[in-house]
């Protein structure tokens, strides 16, 4: 039996604001859809953000958690702000207990 893992990811702007809404597994076979994604948004015609929303990822694991910091590092080096929202339950915890809720999110404390 063939297991099919997807992942959704829908894009909408406001002003300046590029989101990308996440919906399903960020793992080892869903990473480099979102890592397509997050380098198509930052590549836009001059996004003045880009943020990805994590309100719908039900299972986040490391190779997830290196493609936000990943984004996190292309944003910087382009002059973009780039920031994670929406992680709650295991997934905030994840990104807590890992160290990089702060820098992903800009929330420290």
């Amino acid at each position: 039996m063939e297991v099919r893992v997807e992942l959704s990811i829908a894009t909408s702007r406001q002003d300046e604001v590029l989101t990308l809404s996440v919906v399903g597994d960020v793992d080892l076979a869903t990473g480099q859809q979102l890592e397509r994604e997050i380098t198509q948004a930052l590549s836009a015609a001059d996004p003045g953000s880009v943020v990805v929303d994590l309100s719908g990822v039900g299972f986040l694991d490391s190779s997830g958690i290196s493609v936000l910091v990943k984004g996190r590092r292309l944003a910087d080096g382009r002059g973009v702000q780039y920031r994670v929202t929406g992680a709650s339950g295991t997934i905030r915890q994840v990104l807590d207990i890992t160290g990089v809720w702060g820098h992903l999110s800009g929330q420290t404390g």
